[in-house]
C-alpha cells in the first residue's frame, strides 16, 4: 500500500460504491475487467485522481509529483524512450496499482519507481525468447534469459524485482510460474558494488578546517544576521509596493522579469476581466483584488539594480559583526554562503545523508546530553526530546560542538525565510534564499544538487580540485575497487562522500593514521564511543558502515605487513623481528598457504571471528594483543619490544627519542639531571 505525507489525499477514484460503502478501486473493479481480458476499454479508465488531474491507464507517462513535492517522483513505462510490448506494458501496469493499492506493506513512490526501473530491465530481454506475458515465466526461462544478456540480474535488487510478482500474486490479472529468484540460483555473479570515495586528507582537512572557522566566527553574531534577514524583507517589501504601483499607474512598462511573463499577466487579468493600468482605480470598487491576482500567480519582479534608490525603498548598508554589505546582493550571497558551508560541515561531521538533514526539525534537530561529565552533541530528525536510554532507529548522530554550531546557522537563517511562507507551500525546512519576488521553500533534490556544486566551486578556488600525486595515492589505497582515478584528473565532490569520509576517517584517527584531523574529530570520536555505548541495543546503518570501515583499514594495516616482508622489507617492534624471523627468505607471492597473508579479504574474515587483532599506540605503532587494548595506561617503553607490537613507520618513536635526548641535555646543562628524571 502507498505510502502518502498526507493521509487525507485520497487517490483512487471512486472510493466509494452507491451504498456509500467503501471499496478498492483496483481490486474490486479494474482487476476483475484485467482477468477477462477487457485491456481495450480499460484504457481510458482514470486509474489514479491528483488534486487537479487524473491519470488514464493507457497513459505510458505517470506524474506523481503532486503526491511527493519533496521527493516528486514520473513513472515511465518505456525503455530508454522506445515503447515496452503492449501486454507487457499493461500487465506491469497491474502490478504498479496493485503495489500502490493492496498489501499490508507501505512502500513509497520512489521504491515503486526504482523497483519499475530494474523490472524494465527484464521486459525488454523477454520478447527475444517470444514471452509476451509475465505468465510465461518460468525458472528455466529465467535461466535463459541470463543466458541471452547477464546484467538482467547482476544485482540483488534486480533479482529481487521479479519477485514482487510473487509478493502480490493474489492482486495481479496474470497466473505465476516461477519460485522466488536470487543471484545465486540465477547462477549470476553479482556485480560488486562501488563504494563511494573518501575525500583525499588535503581537501577533507581543509574543508574541515576553513568552513568550521568561518561558522564559529559567526556564533555571535545570529541575532544580529536574523534581523538584517528580517530588515531585508521589509526593504523587498517596500520596493515590490513601490514597483506594481509605478506600473499600475503607467510610469513603468514592465516590472516583470520577462515579457512572457507580461503576457501571462494580461491574459489573467482579461480572464478576471479586471484592468491592469488601472491608476489604482479597482482599489475603490474591489480593495486588495487586483494584488490577489498578482500574488496567485507570483510572478518575478525586476531585480533592485534596475531602478536607482528613492526615499520609498532605500537602505542602509547590512552588517554582521565586522562585515558590511552595500547591496541586498551582497548580503544573499553571504546568506547562500553560510547556508552551503553549514550544511556542508552539518554532513561532515556526523555521517548523516542528505535524507536525514532534510527531515531535522528546527527545534529538535540538534539536541545535547552529559554522560560521564562529557557533553554529547546529538543530531536528530526526531520531532521531540530525546530520552537517553535505548535507540530503536536510525535517527541519532553523533556530532561535536562545532556541527551544533553548523545547524544552529542554518536555523539562523532560514527561520525568518519559514516564518513568511505559508504552510501549503512549504516542502521542508529550507528555504530558497535566492528567491526575490515570493518566498518559498526548496525540495531536497533542489537543494542537495546545489550544495554539490558549491562546494565543488570552493575546493576549485581554494585548494584547487585536480588531483594530485598524493591525492592518486590515497584514493587507490581507500577505494581499490575504483580504477578511474589518475592524477591530474578532476576531483568531484558529491554529498555521497560525505558518509564514506566520515567512516573513514573516524577509524584513520582510531588508528593514528591522521594527526592533522585530531583537533576536529578527537571530541567527536570519543563523544561516539560513550554514545553508542549507552545506546548498545541499537546498530544502525552508519555504525555498521564504520564497523565495516574499521575491519577494511585494520585488514590493510596487516596486509602491508606480509607485504613488506615478502618484498624483503624491514618491520621493528617485537612482533615485526619474530615475524622477520619466521618469513627467513620464504616467498609469500608464490601461491599456498602463504599468499593468502596478501590477501585483505584473509584478515578481514580473522578480524570479524575474533582471531586477529590489532590497535593503533602511536602514529605507524600498532599492538596485536587484545588484552593491551582494554589497559587504561600503557607506557611506551613497554612496547617498543614487545612480542605482541610492530613498528611500520619509526619517524613518531623517533622524534620521541630526538625530543628525550634533547630535554636530557638541557636538564644537563641546568643541573637539574637525576636519576628521577631519567
Amino acid at each position: 500500500m502507498l505510502k502518502l505525507n498526507d493521509s487525507t489525499l485520497q487517490i483512487q477514484p471512486s472510493p466509494t460504491n452507491q451504498k456509500g460503502e467503501d471499496v478498492n478501486y483496483y481490486r474490486d473493479t479494474l482487476l476483475p475487467m484485467m482477468r477477462e481480458g477487457k485491456w481495450e476499454e480499460i484504457q481510458q479508465y482514470n486509474v489514479i485522481q491528483l488534486p487537479q488531474k487524473c491519470i488514464k491507464f493507457s497513459s505510458d507517462k505517470w506524474d506523481l509529483r503532486l503526491l511527493d513535492k519533496e521527493n516528486p517522483t514520473v513513472l515511465l513505462f518505456t525503455f530508454n524512450g522506445k515503447v515496452l510490448p503492449n501486454r507487457l506494458r499493461n500487465e506491469v501496469k497491474a502490478v504498479v496499482l496493485a503495489k500502490m493499492f493492496t498489501g499490508r506493506k507501505t512502500i513509497t513512490l520512489g521504491s515503486i519507481r526504482a523497483w519499475l526501473d530494474y523490472l524494465k530491465a527484464l521486459m525488454i530481454e523477454m520478447p527475444k525468447l517470444g514471452l509476451e506475458s509475465f505468465s510465461q515465466l518460468t525458472d528455466e526461462k529465467l535461466k535463459d534469459i541470463v543466458e541471452l544478456n547477464p546484467n538482467a540480474f547482476n544485482s540483488p535488487s534486480k533479482a529481487c524485482a521479479v519477485n514482487a510478482l510473487i509478493e502480490y500474486y493474489e492482486a495481479l490479472p496474470f497466473h505465476i510460474h516461477f519460485s522466488h529468484q536470487t543471484t545465486k540460483k540465477l547462477g549470476v555473479e553479482s556485480k560488486k558494488q562501488e563504494q563511494h570515495l573518501a575525500i583525499p586528507p588535503r581537501i577533507y582537512t581543509a574543508l574541515l578546517t576553513h568552513f568550521s572557522k568561518e561558522v564559529n566566527d559567526l556564533m555571535p553574531h545570529l541575532e544580529q544576521i536574523q534581523n538584517e534577514i528580517s530588515r531585508m524583507f521589509d526593504i523587498k517589501a517596500k520596493f515590490k509596493s513601490y514597483l506594481l504601483q509605478q506600473f499600475r499607474c503607467g510610469n513603468i512598462l514592465n516590472p516583470f522579469n520577462d515579457k512572457a511573463t507580461l503576457d501571462k499577466i494580461k491574459a489573467k487579468f482579461e480572464q478576471e476581466e479586471c484592468c491592469l493600468i488601472d491608476d489604482l482605480e479597482e482599489e475603490k470598487h474591489s480593495p486588495g483584488r487586483w494584488m490577489q491576482i498578482i500574488d496567485e500567480m507570483k510572478p518575478n519582479l525586476h531585480s533592485f539594480s534596475s531602478y536607482p534608490k528613492n526615499a520609498t525603498w532605500s537602505y542602509e548598508p547590512f552588517q554582521v559583526g565586522e562585515r558590511r554589505f552595500n547591496t541586498i546582493g551582497g548580503f544573499k550571497k553571504f546568506l547562500n554562503e553560510s547556508d552551503t558551508k553549514s550544511k556542508a560541515l552539518c554532513l561532515l561531521l556526523s555521517g548523516m545523508r542528505i535524507d536525514e538533514l532534510n527531515s531535522m526539525h528546527p527545534i529538535y534537530g540538534a539536541q545535547s546530553y552529559t554522560y560521564n561529565g562529557q557533553t554529547i552533541f546529538l543530531f536528530t530528525t526526531r520531532q521531540s526530546k530525546i530520552t537517553q536510554g535505548q535507540q530503536t532507529e536510525e535517527d541519532i548522530f553523533v556530532t561535536n560542538q562545532t556541527g551544533h554550531n553548523a545547524f544552529r546557522l542554518l536555523t539562523t537563517i532560514h527561520h525568518p525565510y519559514l516564518n513568511q511562507i505559508c504552510d501549503d507551500d512549504k516542502v521542508s525546512y529550507f528555504a530558497s534564499i535566492r528567491t526575490d519576488s515570493y518566498l518559498k521553500t526548496v525540495a531536497k533534490s533542489q537543494w542537495a544538487k546545489s550544495l554539490s556544486r558549491k562546494v565543488n566551486k570552493w575546493i576549485e578556488d581554494n585548494v584547487g580540485n585536480l588531483i594530485s600525486t598524493e591525492d592518486e595515492s590515497f584514493l587507490r589505497i581507500s577505494n581499490p575497487s575504483n580504477t578511474g582515478i589518475e592524477a591530474g584528473a578532476t576531483f568531484k565532490f558529491t554529498n555521497h562522500q560525505t558518509r564514506r569520509s566520515f567512516a573513514f576517517y573516524m577509524i584513520g584517527l582510531e588508528l593514528m593514521a591522521y594527526p592533522q584531523l585530531k583537533k576536529q574529530l578527537s571530541h567527536l570520536s570519543s563523544a561516539m564511543t560513550r554514545h553508542y555505548a549507552n545506546n548498545a541495543s541499537y546498530w544502525g546503518a552508519l555504525r555498521t558502515e564504520i564497523q565495516q570501515e574499521r575491519v577494511y583499514q585494520k585488514s590493510q594495516l596487516l596486509t602491508n605487513v606480509y607485504e613488506r616482508l615478502a618484498k624483503g622489507g624491514n618491520i621493528a617492534g617485537g612482533k615485526g623481528k619474530t615475524l622477520k624471523k619466521l618469513a627467513g627468505s620464504k616467498n609469500y607471492f608464490e601461491s599456498g598457504h602463504g599468499d593468502r597473508r596478501l590477501n585483505p579479504d584473509y584478515w578481514a574474515k580473522l578480524i570479524k571471528d575474533g582471531k586477529e587483532h590489532i590497535h593503533a599506540i602511536a602514529p605507524g605503532m600498532y599492538c596485536t594483543n587484545a588484552q593491551c587494548d582494554m589497559r587504561i595506561n600503557v607506557a611506551m617503553d613497554e612496547c617498543v619490544d614487545c612480542e605482541f607490537d610492530f613498528i611500520m613507520d619509526g619517524l613518531y618513536a623517533e622524534g620521541k627519542r630526538l625530543a628525550a635526548h634533547r630535554n636530557l641535555a638541557v636538564l644537563d646543562e641546568m643541573n637539574d639531571l637525576n636519576h628521577n628524571v631519567a
